[in-house]
C-alpha cells in the first residue's frame, strides 16, 4: 500500500470512520424522533470534527468531509444527491480553512474553528447560489435563519473548546 494511503486507513482512523459513518446512517431515524429539527446542530460538521479530533489526521478528516454527505444521501435520500455536494464541498473547505488557521500563531483553536465555519458557510451560500440558478438544487437560498447558525456557530466552537480543555489542549495547536 502506498505510504499515503497507509497514513489514511490505519485501523484507528478505520475504525473512527466505521463507527462516524453508522451514526451518520441513524441521523435520519434520530430526527424523526427528536423533538426539534436535529438538522439545527449541524451534525454532518459534528461529526466531521469528531472525526479529526479522534484521529488528528488531516488527509482523513477530508475523507470524512468528503463523504458523509454523500454517504448519507446514499443510505438514506437525504440530503439530495446536489445538496450533498454542495455540503461535501462545504466540509472540506471548514476543514481547508480550519488547518490553515492552526498554523497561524495568532489563532487559539476555538477561534480558528468558529472563523473557519463562518467562511465555510459563505463558501456554501456562494455556489448553492450557482445551484439554484443552474436548477440543481431547489429551496430558498437561506433556509435556516441566520441568528440560528450564529448560535449553532457558537454552540459548535463551545463544545469544541470543552472537548479540548477536558484532554488538556484547549489552547496547544492541534496540527
Amino acid at each position: 500500500m502506498p505510504l499515503a494511503f497507509s497514513k489514511i486507513f490505519t485501523i484507528r482512523n478505520t475504525v473512527v470512520d466505521i463507527m462516524i459513518l453508522a451514526c451518520v446512517y441513524f441521523i435520519p431515524a434520530l430526527s424523526h424522533l427528536a423533538p426539534f429539527p436535529v438538522y439545527l446542530l449541524d451534525p454532518m460538521r459534528v461529526f466531521m470534527l469528531l472525526g479529526y479530533l479522534l484521529t488528528r489526521n488531516n488527509a482523513n478528516t477530508y475523507l470524512l468531509a468528503a463523504t458523509i454527505p454523500l454517504f448519507s444521501a446514499l443510505v438514506s435520500g437525504h440530503p439530495p444527491f446536489f445538496k450533498a455536494i454542495l455540503i461535501s464541498f462545504e466540509l472540506i473547505a471548514n476543514i481547508f480553512i480550519f488547518v490553515q488557521l492552526l498554523k497561524w500563531d495568532k489563532f487559539h483553536s476555538a477561534i480558528a474553528l468558529f472563523v473557519s465555519i463562518f467562511i465555510s458557510k459563505f463558501f456554501y451560500y456562494l455556489m448553492k447560489f450557482f445551484f439554484i440558478r443552474l436548477g440543481l438544487v431547489e429551496g430558498d437560498l437561506i433556509s435556516t435563519n441566520i441568528p440560528v447558525q450564529i448560535g449553532t456557530m457558537l454552540f459548535l466552537t463551545f463544545i469544541f473548546y470543552l472537548f479540548l480543555k477536558v484532554l488538556g489542549r484547549s489552547t496547544e495547536k492541534l496540527e
